[in-house]
């Protein structure tokens, strides 16, 4: 009877140590999943900003001053 007892507690412990190596091993990748989900949003939100601001229309007319700028003198 104390075979099966101690046993069964090893067979308990080995079952446990493997659960945990799997948690562990798979919290990794979510820790990875989650820093590419917030660099994303963090792209998102730039690539909103510089089109909200116009960017473009803004580089276009400092160009054109200083063409201007260059013609006049």
């Amino acid at each position: 009877m104390n075979q099966l007892l101690v046993t069964l507690y090893v067979w308990q412990l080995t079952a446990s140590d493997k659960l945990k190596q799997r948690r562990e091993a798979g919290q990794g990748s979510l820790e990875y999943i989650a820093a590419i989900a917030v660099a994303a949003i963090i792209i998102v939100a730039v690539v909103g900003a510089v089109n909200s601001a116009q960017l473009g229309t803004w580089a276009g007319e400092l160009i054109q001053k200083i063409k201007d700028s260059t013609n006049s003198a």
